[in-house]
């Protein structure tokens, strides 16, 4: 609107004039036809309905915005407002309010609210004055939108203090507030604020709700769930229970608003045990599906456990299935007794939700003849034959017989269901691809099924689709139909397919393939499996844009695709030992590269099971890359742990594939407690100590009082090369800290093991290089038994003990005795494989006896020298 049109319309005289202009035309027309001939002032008004039309517009632009009204009327005596014309001759013209000015829920008093002062003088009820205001006249007194209004702008301006001074004029004058609609909610939820700040007011509300309910039999119907609400979201149960009390007999709620009052408490978390005794005292039993539901969306299924039973015992029952099915879903793969419980107690107390099956029991029962001959048949010990897919085919095949006496022939004999040879010879009847559906609704309608074969699946798909190159090519395919359920043998054909680059073959493949995934979305199928193909080609290139695509479309990438993946990236090893790079390709065996693609998937979305990053960190922790593995462990425990709520923004996105939070990490389903299980806690420890003293050579101070000292297990201050041993021992100390739990118990056993494998008698000495070359910078070799070792026991001990900290040292004291009774059980463990070894050979254990005797000889003088 131009800038000069608005001054135009803000003037008072062209408002008063565009009011006159939307007036009712018939009463003008009325009017001047009661006056007689036409006329200068007939011929006005007549040029007035013209021009109504054009300003009308105008007119509803120089209205005020509501604030308080929802499609409510001004005038509610039903008068007529006078409005004056000047003209020649005054004349008075009687004009009722149109719907376009009863839109406005302050005219016509609201042009005398449009000043600051004027507000002041109208809203202030306290002060005297001469004249008379609005709310003081006889017109206005009951105006529930001027009252509202006043209030609201007293409010704003004053606080509490112009809502009291309003609440004690309503109730001098006794002005009766509404009950329904959006200046009830108004009204009322401003006096509560006030009520639940001051007791005295908030006992006159309710005597006054009590008044108007036994005067004129009127409530307003959210009383009772505002006051009770308040008091139990603030935790004032007793004071809760006493409104409930005082509330009740009048003001009692509807079944929907007191389930939703309970949603509310529980939302809120509030007082739920002032909840539970107004529950049994209401009549009201449809909670159930407004609680348990907020409790599961909350991860609080201990909570949502107590109030299901609560419920049940109560007479609560759940509405629908969908309502109990998050809780039973995690009881059942958490906590396996509950979900028993619960659903014996849904069982128990007659909950039914056999209401959405109604349409499934009336297929069901529908007689078929093939029903007829199974019943006709069991009667008289006769077993239903099956159909013969290849007889049938060849049938179907037969020239000599029409398509259609073939068809119905099969129909006669009652067969219900042909296999993918005898939909094949079917199809390849036809002579025009179009008629192939045809053939498929004709053998529907005689109740004749093609089965549930993917072949089968793919015709009709193609068929329908009109996609009759993929139906040609794979009609006239030399594969079996059978060939078609091997997904393995399929996926190998797509890289061959693509290695060879027919291309009609591999998008015939692949349409097939994606039809495997009933459950799966087309697209999504159909990504992963071109995914799966390029990362078996070792297409690092097609992988990357392959996956921006599906992460751009947010498509997720399957379990099945990161396996591939990963198997494309990483080389192979052998159980035990490092993987050999094959330096010829770079990058394609980098186990960053591995880590950041498997990162970007978790994050775009996609599930990663957690076991998939179990390899990572072997190859890491073999590999000696101590700040990779510590990085990487961090990380996991941000996003699988208890700790993620860090990354909640991001995990948005995958929050169905996240842990409950009530899930301990000690539970044995729990994913940190997977990949963190006892074997990975003592690889971690063993690769500390085998790492760091691999191929090392001996220090020139041999010192290790400083080991284990909290803090950077990359501090300069570790005499050893860094990082220092006990690296494992402190990220495991760390990680216990984040909530992994720990198997101490294993992790004793296997440093045990390796102070006895560098400490140990000489026959007990590892045939493993690194093992060897550890005792050799230890200075623990046989061949050194004259010097003393360059790092003590009693200091190696130490440092351990230093690095798991607390006031109890993890080693026992008595360590010697334990290290030679461990020695003892290794000696007995070899001897026991040899002996065994000597039988299969047939040879006398002579030997090894005398072997094992010299080694306990040895074993009890090296406890004399550690003592």
């Amino acid at each position: 609107m131009r800038p000069a049109l608005q001054r135009l319309l803000a003037r008072p005289s062209s408002l008063e004039l565009l009011r006159c202009l939307v007036g009712t035309p018939a009463q003008i027309q009325h009017l001047g036809a009661s006056r007689g001939p036409t006329t200068h002032r007939t011929r006005y008004l007549e040029g007035q309905r013209t021009c109504r039309r054009k300003l009308s517009s105008q007119a509803g632009a120089a209205r005020k915005p509501e604030e308080f009204v929802e499609d409510e009327e001004y005038d509610n005596t039903g008068q007529s407002v006078e409005l004056s014309i000047s003209q020649s001759t005054q004349v008075s013209v009687p004009v009722r309010n149109s719907g376009l000015i009863s839109k406005d829920p302050y005219a016509p008093w609201s042009e005398r609210l449009t000043k600051h002062e004027n507000l002041e003088f109208e809203s202030d009820l306290y002060k005297k004055s001469t004249t008379a205001r609005l709310l003081d006249s006889y017109e206005y007194q009951d105006d529930m939108k001027l009252w509202a209004f006043l209030l609201d702008y007293r409010r704003r301006i004053y606080g509490m203090e112009g809502v009291t001074m309003f609440w004690d004029i309503i109730q001098r004058r006794n002005i009766s507030l509404p009950t329904t609609g959006f200046l009830a909610d108004k009204m009322w939820s401003t006096f509560l604020t006030l009520g639940f700040q001051n007791k005295r007011v908030l006992e006159q509300i309710a005597d006054y709700a009590d008044r108007m309910f036994e005067s004129f039999g009127q409530r307003w119907s959210k009383l009772y769930t505002r006051v009770v609400q308040h008091f139990l979201v603030n935790g004032n149960g007793k004071v809760a229970i006493d409104w409930h009390i005082r509330l009740y007999p009048c003001h009692a709620p509807g079944p929907k608003a007191f389930a939703e009052m309970c949603r509310q408490v529980i939302l809120w978390k509030g007082d739920w045990k002032s909840l539970q005794k107004i529950h049994k005292q209401n009549k009201h039993r449809n909670a159930y599906s407004k609680v348990i539901p907020v409790l599961c969306e909350r991860e609080d299924f201990k909570a949502a456990l107590h109030w299901h039973f609560y419920f049940l015992q109560n007479g609560d029952l759940p509405s629908s299935s969908k309502v109990v099915e998050p809780l039973v879903h995690f009881l059942g793969v958490y906590d396996r007794p509950n979900a028993i419980l619960v659903t014996r107690s849904l069982v128990d107390a007659g909950v039914s939700f056999a209401h959405g099956l109604d349409k499934q029991l009336q297929d069901n029962t529908k007689i078929s003849r093939e029903m007829m001959n199974l019943i006709h048949a069991q009667h008289y010990n006769i077993e239903p034959k099956r159909y013969n897919d290849k007889l049938g085919a060849r049938w179907f095949a037969t020239t000599w017989v029409s398509l259609d006496t073939a068809i119905n022939a099969v129909h006669a004999l009652g067969v219900v269901e042909i296999g993918p040879l005898s939909l094949q010879a079917i199809a390849l009847r036809e002579s025009d691809a179009k008629d192939i559906v045809l053939r498929i609704n004709q053998l529907r309608d005689l109740g004749i099924s093609t089965g549930n074969s993917l072949f089968s699946r793919a015709v009709e798909k193609f068929a329908r689709a009109r996609e009759y190159d993929h139906l040609e090519s794979l009609l006239n395919s030399d594969q079996h139909p059978d060939a078609l359920e091997d997904s393995a043998f399929q996926d190998s054909q797509l890289l061959n397919y693509a290695e060879a680059k027919d291309w009609a073959k591999y998008r015939r493949t692949l349409a097939i393939q994606v039809l495997r995934a009933r459950g799966t979305a087309p697209a999504m199928e159909k990504a992963n499996i071109m995914l799966r193909v390029l990362a078996k080609q070792g297409n690092v290139e097609g992988i990357l844009e392959t996956l921006e695509d599906m992460i751009r479309d947010n498509i997720k990438v399957k379990t099945l695709t990161i396996n591939s993946i990963m198997r494309s990236i990483l080389a192979s090893r052998r159980r035990g030992h490092r993987p050999v790079v094959d330096t010829t390709k770079r990058g394609r065996y980098d186990i960053r590269f591995a880590i950041s693609l498997l990162k970007h998937i978790a994050e775009s979305g996609s599930y990663v099971p957690i076991t998939k990053w179990r390899e990572i960190l072997r190859r890491l922790g073999m590999a000696g890359q101590y700040k990779d593995f510590q990085n990487l462990c961090q990380w996991i425990l941000s996003w699988y742990g208890p700790q993620n709520e860090e990354l909640l923004s991001v995990k948005q996105k995958s929050r169905r594939f996240r842990v409950p939070v009530q899930v301990p990490s000690s539970h044995v389903l729990h994913p940190l407690r997977i990949l963190f299980n006892a074997s990975m806690q003592k690889a971690i420890v063993e690769w500390g100590f085998i790492m760091t003293l691999k191929y090392r050579t001996p220090p020139k101070t041999p010192n290790l009082e400083d080991i284990g000292q909290v803090g950077d297990v990359y501090s300069s201050d570790s005499p050893l090369l860094k990082p220092d041993i006990t690296f494992g021992i402190f990220l495991l100390r760390k990680l216990h800290a984040s909530g992994v739990h720990i198997d101490f118990d294993a992790i004793r056993k296997v440093i045990y093991s390796r102070l006895v494998t560098y400490y140990g008698p000489s026959a007990y000495v590892s045939s493993k290089r690194y093992n060897r070359a550890a005792r050799e910078i230890l200075g623990t070799n046989p061949e050194n038994q004259g010097s003393p070792p360059t790092t003590s026991l009693h200091d190696m001990v130490q440092g351990i003990n230093n690095a798991f900290g607390g006031n109890r040292p993890f080693i026992s004291p008595n360590y010697v005795n334990v290290l030679v009774s461990c020695a003892r059980r290794s000696i007995r463990r070899v001897e026991k494989k040899r002996h065994k070894l000597l039988l299969q050979t047939r040879q006398t254990g002579a030997t090894s006896t005398s072997n094992a005797m010299h080694e306990l000889h040895r074993l009890r003088r090296l406890q004399s020298i550690y003592s």
